[in-house]
């Protein structure tokens, strides 16, 4: 029987490990995607609400925007983290499905109605996520950063900021991950925003 040259199990071992480091490597994130789900479950406020969002931060060069990046273990870029959907447009998105949930009327516009009772302006939007993917796992951390302008009657009656971060890791599952981690972080801004908004619109 004829043994097989060292060399040859040597090659084989590395080409086993290259394909796990490859395929651990390739399963994360490349596109954030919000799939908001309310947290909303009681109803406090009703009528028309204009809810503006300007959107004046323009996308990249490509049409998107950049959300963050994929590092590996030793901290080295992989890949940029992008959405066809600005930060202020996310938070529009969740927003509205919360603001909606509570009875009001909302009505999305880009520029402030004059003299309308009730309007939220989005004032300032920042997502962040980013990324460190190794052969075991993917962790992702999420921070989002958001300012609103509550009016009344045509006259600005509260300035609101609120900010929340989050973090994660995936065995599995782990090209879900990221999106996992924007729908959280932005459900514990809307967990904040919420009541500030709506007992100021009631008052």
């Amino acid at each position: 029987m004829t043994n097989s040259p060292p060399h040859r199990y040597n090659l084989l071992a590395l080409v086993l490990m290259a394909l796990i480091f490859l395929g651990g490597c390739a399963t994360y994130t490349r596109q954030v995607v919000l799939r908001y789900d309310p947290i909303t479950t009681s109803r406090f406020g009703g009528g028309d609400l204009y809810l503006v969002n300007a959107d004046l931060q323009p996308p990249t060069a490509s049409g998107a925007w950049s959300f963050g990046n994929t590092k590996n273990a030793e901290g080295v870029m992989l890949d940029t983290l992008w959405s066809g959907v600005s930060p202020a447009g996310l938070v529009q998105n969740a927003l509205q499905s919360e603001l909606n949930r509570t009875g009001y009327q909302v009505i999305p516009t880009q520029k402030t109605p004059d003299l309308y009772n009730k309007v939220v302006e989005i004032t300032a939007a920042t997502v962040n996520v980013d990324q460190v993917s190794n052969i075991s796992r993917v962790n992702a951390s999420c921070t989002i950063s958001v300012a609103f302008t509550v009016m009344k009657n045509g006259m600005p009656v509260r300035k609101l900021r609120y900010e929340a971060k989050g973090s994660d890791l995936a065995i599995k599952d782990r090209d879900r991950l990221a999106e996992t981690m924007l729908r959280t972080t932005m459900q514990d801004v809307m967990k904040q925003a919420i009541p500030d908004m709506v007992r100021i619109l009631e008052q």
